[in-house]
């Protein structure tokens, strides 16, 4: 999943592995870039109590696991952030998912079953596929939609994927995000229609070059 933004002709802007101590500032910038993606206005309507502290919280969980493997990235200014996981490492072991129930209901609440059920739709998706990098978010502040700094988040892990030979995977939430992930050699794999009435979602593949 991830916020859209327009690509450049400029040079690429500095991108880097985040540090432990970004985990908060980078949740906080994925909650502001996802504040009206349908998926997460879906599980988290507008007029939610603490509605942007609940996200942070939920982005958190996913920047740390990402963090410990090697896929978190993030932006020399911190304008950006990408939330990436290796190959046969997107979904937690049993023991992390307990660990991080409380977590999840504390930013869920009484949604948590909702959030479950979307969760397993990707899954089921999921696993049907070949091992791969997986986007899992990546967000851009609103004033460096323009700037290139996405793109340069992508192929920071696009070039290590043709590197190893290695495919692609993530879940676009907008038209606009399917062609702007196009444009970076990503193909569509069908759709996903969430459960409870929600939005759906694209699943994307792109084979190593």
């Amino acid at each position: 999943m991830s916020i859209p933004e327009s690509i450049p002709e400029s040079s690429t802007p500095p991108v880097r592995l985040a540090e432990p101590g970004e985990t908060h500032t980078m949740a906080a910038l994925l909650a502001d870039a996802f504040e009206q993606d349908p998926v997460f206005t879906f599980l988290f309507p507008p007029g939610t109590s603490r509605r942007h502290k609940r996200m942070t919280r939920l982005f958190g969980i996913d920047v740390v696991r990402s963090q410990r493997l090697g896929g978190a990235w993030t932006s020399d200014d911190g304008s950006a952030a990408a939330v990436w996981y290796p190959p046969g490492q997107w979904e937690p072991s049993d023991r992390e998912s307990l660990r991080q129930l409380p977590q999840l209901f504390a930013a869920f609440g009484r949604r948590l079953p909702l959030a479950g059920q979307v969760l397993n739709a990707l899954q089921e998706q999921h696993r049907r596929l070949d091992p791969h990098w997986y986007l899992y978010y990546m967000g851009t502040k609103a004033d460096r939609r323009s700037s290139g700094v996405g793109s340069a988040l992508l192929q920071a892990v696009l070039q290590r994927s043709d590197s190893e030979q290695t495919p692609a995977y993530l879940e676009a939430t907008s038209e606009r995000n399917r062609a702007m992930y196009e444009r970076h050699g990503f193909e569509t794999r069908g759709e996903i229609a969430l459960p409870g009435g929600g939005p759906t979602m694209i699943p994307m593949w792109r084979s190593p070059r």
